[in-house]
């Protein structure tokens, strides 16, 4: 009897794993209880607690120091059609999954500060976010690095526009390319 392996495409296993193929570090944060029961400051202890900011969530191991920041709100992390647009690209950087930690501000709320405080980054790559989003006050060039104290910022647009073999998709990719030639000295 002969067994035949199936190997399945990361967009594939991403998909089957939802939220449960990479935990983010649980992060617990105390909850100061008042010391005097006063009337009405049990209701400062409430809104204290439902205030707690909820761990980010992100797919990858960040062994690279390197954070993709994308805004997806119809999926966990990202869609299939640029998730595998996604790892060409790392793949062509000679990168992985396992390098980099993948966040979707689509459906978590998070600052870049925030993000970068819970996964400290060499480079951060946002795909179709501009500064605002991220809560921060810096200017939102497209392929050009900005530095961030130690982390270099690199905006780009988003991977949807990059899909096909369309003039402006072969435009955006070969801008992107061009700067991650660059920043990985390939």
């Amino acid at each position: 009897m002969k067994v035949e392996k199936t190997i399945l495409p990361p967009a594939v296993l991403v998909s089957l794993y939802k939220d449960s193929l990479v935990l983010a570090e649980k992060e617990i944060k105390p909850v100061k209880i008042a010391e005097n029961k006063l009337p009405g400051r049990e209701k400062e202890t409430i809104s204290e607690a439902s205030e707690m900011a909820s761990p980010i969530k992100y797919l990858g191991d960040h062994h690279k120091k390197i954070l993709v920041v994308v805004n997806d709100p119809a999926s966990v992390y990202l869609n299939e059609t640029d998730f595998i647009l996604l790892t060409s690209i790392l793949n062509a950087c000679r990168l992985t999954i396992a390098d980099i930690a993948l966040i979707n501000v689509g459906n978590q709320k998070a600052s870049l500060h925030e993000m970068l405080t819970k996964l400290p980054s060499l480079l951060v790559i946002a795909f179709d976010l501009d500064s605002k989003a991220l809560k921060i006050k810096l200017p939102t060039t497209l392929y050009k690095t900005t530095p961030l104290g130690e982390t270099n910022l690199l905006f780009s647009a988003a991977l949807s526009s990059m899909q096909g073999s369309s003039t402006d998709a072969k435009k955006e990719k070969g801008k992107l390319w061009s700067v991650l030639k660059q920043i990985f000295q390939l």
